[in-house]
């Protein structure tokens, strides 16, 4: 009977970190029960479910209509939508530098509040029971530098996979913001280029727009994979 104590011993340790997860995951819920009430019943949540109000809206232009565009932006790249949508939206509707800085703004914001989210609820939960095989291990250990970072921004791959995976890596909050900047900037920017050329009036200028959009993506990926193999 006593030598199967030992075995027994992380028990405890794994049901408290087990509980202390689930207090954090019902107040993850709990704000997001307040936030589905203010979307369903407030004006505010009325006007954000109103495609024609928000047409109006950012047809009127303005810092209400940019802040509006940001505070949406960010809360559905917290759940996971795809940021280069946001960025040639931003760019359609607001015109190339003003769409650049408010796409990049919300995608600051919903990664950011994502990679916290992550961390502060299911990191400890995580490690503590899958921490001791080979891939997870190479995760949470891992303490990827602002190059890395920057790097990973500029691959092909999904933004929410990506804030979840710093998230359990050792990574630093600064790290996480200054790599997220300057690697959501390439494919930023053009996203932005092809929403700001399909509001070009003259069509031509706005395939010429496209086209420059289409090259400069090409140097992106190829720049991406010789810094990948320089920071892997």
């Amino acid at each position: 009977m006593n030598e199967d104590l030992p075995d027994e011993a992380p028990a405890p340790d794994l049901e408290q970190v087990a509980r202390n997860t689930s207090r954090k995951l019902l107040i993850l819920l709990a704000l997001g029960a307040g936030l589905l009430w203010v979307i369903h019943a407030t004006p505010l949540g009325e006007q954000v479910r109103s495609s024609e109000a928000l047409e109006r809206l950012f047809k009127s232009g303005g810092l209400k209509a940019e802040l509006y565009f940001t505070v949406i932006s960010a809360f559905l790249i917290m759940l996971g939508t795809p940021r280069l949508l946001f960025c040639a939206l931003g760019g359609l509707v607001f015109g190339f530098w003003a769409g650049l800085f408010w796409s990049l703004l919300g995608s600051l914001i919903g990664s950011f509040a994502a990679f916290r989210a992550a961390r502060w609820a299911g990191r400890a939960w995580l490690t503590e029971r899958f921490g001791q095989r080979r891939f997870f291990k190479r995760i949470v250990h891992a303490e990827p530098t602002l190059a890395s970072v920057v790097v990973m921004r500029m691959l092909p791959v999904s933004n929410g996979l990506i804030n979840v995976g710093l998230a359990l890596s050792q990574v630093n909050a600064r790290d996480f913001l200054l790599g997220s900047l300057v690697g959501f900037l390439p494919q930023g920017v053009v996203a932005v280029v092809v929403g700001s050329g399909l509001a070009k009036e003259v069509p031509w200028a706005g395939a010429v727009q496209i086209g420059i959009a289409g090259m400069l993506l090409i140097g992106i990926y190829f720049g991406a994979s010789k810094l990948r193999k320089k920071y892997p």
